[in-house]
């Protein structure tokens, strides 16, 4: 009975969300400002995201992903994705900051950058 007490007070400890709930990003675009360059990325579902570079030298790029995301907490979502031109994506979306955290992987060539992220209101 000890053992099984001790158990559940260790896994009821790891749920650090509390009753706050993940946000949900289904339909929702958020923008990315990193320096001069700004970009819309859309979550379509649960695994497809659209992006478009709106300012800054890449305007008017844009591309759809596949993505694969985890929640780390209620306002910190971890996702990555792999471009057609074959750069890896890795980032942070952290909601209560309003920063993310970006990871690039070019080959073998990884760079890091910090942006600001915002929710759109249509």
């Amino acid at each position: 009975m000890k053992r099984f007490l001790i158990l559940t007070l260790l896994v009821a400890g790891c749920n650090s969300s509390g009753n706050k709930s993940n946000i949900n990003l289904i339909g929702k675009t958020v923008e990315y400002r990193y320096g001069e360059s700004v970009y819309h990325v859309t979550f379509d579902s649960d695994s497809t995201l659209h992006w478009e570079a709106m300012a800054g030298n890449e305007t008017g790029v844009k591309a759809s992903e596949t993505y694969v995301s985890e929640w780390i907490d209620s306002q910190k979502l971890f996702v990555t994705w792999g471009e057609e031109n074959g750069i890896g994506v890795s980032q942070l979306l952290n909601f209560e900051t309003g920063k993310v955290q970006n990871h690039l992987l070019r080959g073998r060539a990884a760079t890091a950058g910090e942006g600001d992220i915002k929710i759109l209101i249509p």
